[in-house]
């Protein structure tokens, strides 16, 4: 993405505006906080990929411990509620704009491709070798994140691709 497109891609048809306000500024409650990020699908699928993480974690730390592969879980689910807590407040205090050179669709897509991947691995060891019904309940949520954090870098990788398609189109009107 580049600098000179500062409207946002996570915007449906229904919550598109114009970045560039030629008339009067925004009010001042509106331009600290985008409240399009937080109903669009992709902030709806981060905040429910964060619900199933903790609920994960929540079930691994409380149940008796197997052997050893509830903390790679454990660990792997923390890691992935900080980094998609830090995407989240990018996004919706527009923080992206403070800082034009970092392309942070592209960070947010490499995330959450790898936090998916990595809850993908360690659920699937966590339900394949621990037998606690805790811990596999933490596996079987590790995997509903991973669905919706999957969800989530398809919509991104969608969203660039269209707006790559859109900016080709329009660089070519003579």
């Amino acid at each position: 993405m580049n600098a000179q497109n500062t409207s946002s891609n996570y915007m449906t048809t229904g919550h598109a505006q114009a970045s560039n306000y030629t008339t009067s500024p925004p009010a001042e409650s509106e331009s600290r906080i985008d409240k399009a990020y937080i109903t669009s699908i992709r902030g709806i699928l981060k905040f429910i990929a964060l619900l199933f993480s903790f609920i994960a974690f929540v079930c691994l730390v409380s149940t008796q411990k197997c052997d050893g592969t509830h903390v790679f879980l454990a660990t792997v689910t923390w890691l992935v509620i900080i980094m998609q807590v830090i995407i989240i407040i990018v996004f919706v205090f527009r923080l992206q704009t403070k800082f034009p050179g970092i392309d942070f669709e592209f960070l947010d897509f490499f995330a959450t491709a790898h936090d998916a991947l990595y809850l993908l691995i360690a659920s699937s060891i966590t339900i394949n070798y621990c037998r606690i019904s805790g811990q596999v309940a933490g596996g079987i949520m590790g995997l509903l994140a991973f669905l919706c954090l999957t969800g989530n870098a398809i919509a991104i990788f969608l969203a660039r691709r269209d707006e790559t398609v859109t900016n080709t189109n329009s660089n070519n009107i003579r």
